[in-house]
């Protein structure tokens, strides 16, 4: 059986989606511990959990649009680099580096699972759910400017 990483691998790869990789095993822990420090209601303890959003502390704004993949195209900047951290259904999280056009296209064209972006400096966070909800926290405003 396939992992989220072989898909999403192979979905880079088919579609030769320009700007997204994963990041090694050494280098992506810190981005999961500030991401924990900087959202989440019980800062790094809450990385135990499998569904990271239930976690997320308040304020934030959620909603439920039409077109998750389109909503998230109009809230990320083409060009800008994020952090884009993928939630396989067990608990384990992927994490990779691209732009935003990249980050959208490879979403595009795999199965659904929850997705937690962020900007490099982890200052704001894009979810969407198992729900199909958005969830944002944070002041994304800039990256709308420039999308």
């Amino acid at each position: 059986m396939n992992t989220l990483r072989d898909e999403l691998n192979e979905v880079i790869r088919s579609e030769n989606i320009v700007g997204l990789e994963f990041l090694r095993m050494n280098d992506w822990q810190w981005i999961m511990d500030k991401l924990a420090d900087n959202f989440l209601s019980h800062g790094k303890q809450s990385l135990d959990r499998i569904w990271l959003w239930d976690s997320i502390k308040e304020p934030y704004t959620s909603y439920q649009p039409d077109d998750g993949i389109g909503e998230l195209n109009s809230l990320l900047s083409q060009s800008g680099a994020y952090w884009l951290i993928a939630s396989d259904e067990d608990g384990k999280y992927w994490v990779l580096e691209g732009t935003g056009k990249a980050i959208v296209s490879a979403l595009s064209e795999t199965r659904y699972f929850e997705y937690y972006i962020t900007n490099k400096e982890i200052s704001w966070l894009i979810c969407e759910n198992h729900h199909g909800v958005m969830v944002l926290k944070g002041s994304i405003e800039s990256e709308r400017e420039n999308a």
